[in-house]
């Protein structure tokens, strides 16, 4: 329903009296209104303007859009790590949001929170305070981790790492450089705009955190460094005395992948330029002796890749998510291995060609009598079904963005792949497990 067309229902139910204005709203948000945030948020807002006399067609209305932050609290000096419950976790930054309390595995979820840079707190008697880092909230987040120690803990850890002792009355930051993965990186580097003071203690070891001991009360700000890795910093950080300030930033994804001649276990192909094609960052690589390539620090979000070497046709991966490191083999082919694949079929140079290498989900054995199929593939291209030597083929498609999946006797299709691309004169190419 068009924003002003919503106007005018709201006020001629607010002007024909409360009970059909309320009956008549449940109806239409059971209709039509999505009953997401921003969605309820839109009702509610307009609701009480127009109950309020305001909300006319010629003002400008700022709803607000609020997330969900979910994380776990931690005790650190568990191995496996368990969670920890009854602790009181809260918005800092935000203190309209409702504090919760973590579940018996520590799990907790917080409601409401506005877009914008958030910190946590999280509270519990016989354990020191922890603040977060401050974090971008821009939609849900999923991954919020916040460690609890007691002091006896801290003491221990910072003892064993040959620390000096924390003075209550100055503050005391725990950093861990994670990955996209969240597994932890020891070695990458930290540096502050302004540094804060204290000593800096760090290991190496990805099981150990890197700390600053006694830093000066008050705000800063650090970033993260390492070789093969970006982060998106840098990140501000609250620095309270008597109380742990913890951050575990998560660095971008990073697309990485092996290409290898004809299939998945033909020779690697050395000096192949792999370079985004689609996608929120732009990025290029250029493959080793092992065929070995690393697209770095991309921003989450959908990926294609192209894929350009010497004596091969280009190569256009299929779309792929992306928001944490991922890792894919990627074949190329030789103008007269794909003409050989697609005999008696002529290759035509002014269109495209899928590929898919189509295995069993189980036992990644090779489904003979694999086919690739395309929805309103229209006139012209041809499909060759796969063998134990050759995959599964569809030549001479008109260039374009395409819904393919692969089909093979006796078992359900696979899931089928939006826009897909398909450009002239090169092969789009996939495996497929199902």
């Amino acid at each position: 329903m068009r924003f002003r067309v919503l106007i005018r229902h709201l006020r001629e139910h607010v002007l024909r009296g409360p009970r059909p204005f309320v009956q008549s709203l449940w109806s239409r948000v059971r209709r039509g209104a999505r009953a997401d945030a921003r969605g309820l948020t839109l009702w509610r807002a307009c609701v009480t303007l127009l109950l309020l006399g305001g909300c006319t067609e010629a003002e400008v209305l700022k709803i607000p859009v609020v997330y969900v932050v979910a994380g776990r609290v931690l005790d650190p000096a568990t191995s496996p790590v368990e969670g920890i419950a009854g602790a009181r976790v809260l918005v800092d930054t935000a203190p309209d949001v409702q504090a919760v309390t973590s579940d018996a595995d520590g799990n907790f979820v917080l409601q409401g929170v506005p877009d914008g840079v958030h910190r946590l707190r999280v509270e519990l008697a016989g354990r020191r305070t922890t603040l977060t880092y401050d974090f971008a909230v821009r939609k849900n987040v999923a991954d919020a981790l916040v460690p609890l120690f007691t002091d006896s803990e801290i003491d221990s850890v910072l003892n064993a790492n040959g620390a000096p002792p924390w003075d209550r009355d100055q503050s005391l930051l725990g950093l861990f450089a994670l990955k996209s993965t969240g597994v932890p990186l020891g070695d990458a580097l930290v540096s502050f705009a302004v540094p804060p003071g204290g000593t800096l203690v760090q290991t190496g070891e990805g099981k150990d955190p890197i700390v600053v001991v006694n830093a000066a009360v008050g705000a800063t700000t650090f970033s993260l460094t390492r070789s093969g890795y970006v982060w998106d910093g840098p990140y501000a950080a609250t620095l309270r005395p008597g109380i742990v300030t913890f951050g575990a930033p998560r660095a971008r994804p990073n697309f990485n992948g092996f290409v290898f001649a004809d299939n998945s276990s033909g020779p690697a192909v050395n000096g192949a330029t792999v370079a985004v094609l689609e996608g929120p960052t732009s990025a290029t690589a250029t493959t080793n002796f092992l065929g070995q390539f690393s697209l770095v620090g991309l921003r989450a979000g959908r990926y294609v890749a192209r894929i350009t070497a010497a004596g091969f046709l280009p190569t256009v991966t299929w779309p792929q998510p992306l928001d944490q490191d991922t890792t894919l083999a990627q074949v190329v082919v030789t103008p007269d291995t794909l003409a050989a694949w697609a005999a008696p079929a002529a290759i035509d140079a002014t269109r495209g060609h899928l590929r898919i290498d189509a295995r069993d989900i189980g036992n990644g054995a090779v489904l003979d009598s694999a086919t690739v199929e395309v929805v309103n593939a229209g006139a012209g291209s041809t499909s060759v079904a796969q063998t134990p030597g050759r995959p599964a083929l569809r030549v001479n498609l008109v260039p374009g963005l395409y819904r393919v999946f692969a089909r093979a006797p006796g078992r359900k299709d696979s899931p089928a792949a939006d826009s897909v691309r398909v450009r002239a004169g090169e092969v789009t190419s996939t495996r497929v497990d199902f």
